[in-house]
Formats: structure tokens, C-alpha cells, sequence
């Protein structure tokens, strides 16, 4: 482990030091290969090869990592028992990770709750409630530990006793903000602070957006409350989409800055909260029965395809929803969505999002 330690503290693409190892060049073998043996492996640039070297040279492994452990942070890396399966299946997973306390039970549902830092009276109260009925039905609540949404969020699950992690843009080390320093204090005795930066990472403007393709690859869906049009929220919101997640909405005024996000969202297909309850019931809802239909398609699809097809609507539904819904792996559902694609069933109206045709 404290080899992948050390990689984990070189400034190198994440998936570089993915294909390394899943080309049999795992971090202890990297750090004792010679120079001459780097420059034969197209996965490294000249560029990168100089930061190992530079790191093999100053880098004592043992002091490092002796120091590390004294720190009581804990440390995973890609291919380990405990790093979070969600991650691996996401675009640009981290290669490693920090945190204090500990990492999402993956049996368990989560929710990421994200929105605007000056939000609304109502943006609080609404994220709050959503927290709090998530951690009364057993589903953790993932956020950034930002100001506003992201601590309504952690706040409303912890005063459920639920569990709630924080993502955090710097080492898990530093609090940032300074003033949500109690949730830093109490989160991970309920949850924990997770981050991909190495401790004493300070909090910069270009961690944020990387760290929240993290919030979504841990979560199975995003809430989004209150959002302008340009807000980090809905970069959480794209990364969801891409990783085939759902996202949901608290929809507002159309005159209101806060909710012109929120109401874009709306527009690309994304889901509406009109009811908390209605909401979490969706959530919770575990157990599906085949919808057999007594007309030309039953003869026509297999039983696989048949199943997906009644799952779907002619109002969009999201991959990740039906991945929570059919008893298949996401390649298997894909090939399936595919072929109700080419038959004419049914489309993909955006992104990851389908609508039957027949």
C-alpha cells in the first residue's frame, strides 16, 4: 500500500496510472523500473517519466508512509478490497482516495444532494426535508460540504442520525469552508470526508469541479435544489447524466436566477420533485414484476426485452433508473436498450434517457 501511496502523490493522469496497473505495472513495480524501461511504455510521456524520477529521488518510502499512518487518515487505492465498486465503473475513476471516518456501504442507497451556495430560506428548507426523509428511510446522503445546499444536505441527514459524506475539493486534512467546521468535526462519526487529493491539498478553484464526478459516481441519484445557470451544481448534474445516473429537480419560479439551472435540467429530461414523499417512495421501491402485455409485443420480444419495454414510458426514463429495476449488469441492460433501439420500440430523446415509440 505504500507504493500505491506514493504514485497517489504524483501529479500523473489518473487514467495513466489505471492502465499501468491494469497492464500489469502496479505502483511498486513502477517506482524500481529504470528509466530506459519507462520510455518503452506509450502510456507515459516524456513529462511523466521526469515526475517519477524526480519523486524516486526525493520520495522515502518508508518515512512517507510511517508519517501517513500517524496521521489516522485512511488510504485505498484502485484494485483494493474497499475501494467503492461505483468508482471503478465511472469515466476517470480516481486512482486513489483519502478519508477519515469511512466510505459508503455500497449495499445501501445514496443520494447526492447538491445546489447553489447562496441559496434561498426555502432552497434550505427544502433541502433539509430531503435529507431528513432519505436518512429516515435508510439511504445516505452524499454532497461536497459546500456552503449552502451541499450543508443543508449533510446537516438534514445528520439530525436524523442518517449517514452523510462529504466530498471534499482539498486533502480531507483541511476544512473548507472554515465555517462548516462543525460538520467537518461530527460527519465522520456518521459517515466520512473523502477526498482524491493527497492531505495538505489546499481547497483551489480547479479541485471543485473534478471532485464532483466523485459525488455523483458514489451516489445512484442526484438531487438538484436551486441552481443558476452557471453553477457547479450542474456539473454534478452533467456527470451524473454521462454516468448514466438520474437526476432530479426542485423546479422554481421562472423568474427566479436560483432556479434557472433547476428549470434547464427540467427541459433536457431530467426529473421533477414535486412531492418528498412521492420521491423517497420511488427510491425505495425494490421489488418489480414483469408487466405482461397481451398484444403483438409480448410475441414479438424475449423475455429480457419484454421486461425492459414495459419498464419504459412515453415520458423519458433514465438508464440509471432501469438499471435499478431490471435484474441485469449495465453492459447486458445496454445491449438489450440497443435492440428495443433498433427495432423501432423505443428512442434515446437525450442522453442515456429513452421514451417508447410503440
Amino acid at each position: 500500500m505504500k507504493f500505491e501511496y506514493w504514485l497517489s502523490n504524483i501529479y500523473i493522469d489518473n487514467t495513466k496510472k489505471i492502465n499501468l496497473k491494469r497492464s500489469g505495472i502496479d505502483a511498486k513495480t513502477l517506482f524500481y523500473m529504470k528509466n530506459d524501461e519507462l520510455e518503452k511504455l506509450q502510456i507515459l510521456t516524456g513529462k511523466d517519466i521526469e515526475k517519477i524520477d524526480r519523486s524516486r529521488q526525493t520520495w522515502d518510502i518508508e518515512k512517507k508512509w510511517e508519517d501517513f499512518v500517524l496521521t489516522g487518515i485512511n488510504f485505498t487505492s484502485i484494485g483494493m478490497e474497499d475501494y467503492p465498486q461505483k468508482l471503478v465503473e465511472i469515466p476517470d475513476s480516481p486512482y486513489a482516495l483519502y478519508y477519515i471516518g469511512k466510505l459508503p456501504d455500497e449495499s445501501q442507497k445514496a443520494v447526492a444532494i447538491v445546489g447553489a451556495r447562496m441559496r434561498s430560506a426555502y432552497g434550505c428548507e427544502v433541502a433539509k426535508k430531503i435529507a431528513q426523509k432519505l436518512a429516515r428511510n435508510g439511504i445516505s446522503v452524499i454532497s461536497g460540504m459546500a456552503r449552502g445546499i451541499d450543508r443543508d444536505g449533510h446537516v438534514g441527514a445528520l439530525e436524523e442520525n442518517g449517514l452523510t459524506y462529504a466530498v471534499l475539493g482539498s486533502g480531507v486534512d483541511i476544512c473548507y469552508p472554515k465555517e462548516n467546521k462543525f460538520l467537518y468535526e461530527k460527519i465522520p462519526h456518521s459517515g466520512g470526508l473523502i477526498s482524491e487529493n493527497p492531505p495538505g491539498t489546499m481547497a483551489v478553484a480547479r479541485n471543485f469541479p473534478l471532485r464532483n464526478r466523485i459525488i455523483s459516481g458514489l451516489c445512484d441519484k442526484v438531487v438538484v435544489v436551486e441552481a443558476k445557470d452557471k453553477s457547479g451544481s450542474l456539473i454534478t448534474a452533467d456527470y451524473a447524466m454521462e454516468q448514466g445516473k438520474d437526476v432530479y429537480v426542485v423546479p422554481g419560479r421562472i423568474t427566479d436566477p436560483l432556479s434557472r439551472g433547476c428549470n434547464r435540467l427540467i427541459k433536457q429530461g431530467a426529473g421533477i420533485i414535486y412531492d418528498i414523499d412521492d420521491f423517497i417512495a420511488d427510491i425505495t421501491l425494490t421489488v418489480f414484476k414483469e408487466c405482461v402485455q397481451m398484444d403483438f409485443r409480448k410475441n414479438v420480444l424475449d423475455k429480457k426485452s419484454l421486461l425492459v419495454y414495459s419498464l419504459l414510458d412515453f415520458s423519458p426514463i433514465g438508464l440509471g433508473e432501469l438499471l435499478e429495476k431490471v435484474p441485469y449488469g449495465l453492459s447486458e441492460l445496454i445491449e438489450i436498450i440497443e435492440y428495443l433501439k433498433h427495432i423501432g420500440f423505443i428512442k434515446e430523446c437525450i442522453t442515456n434517457y429513452y421514451i417508447k415509440t410503440l
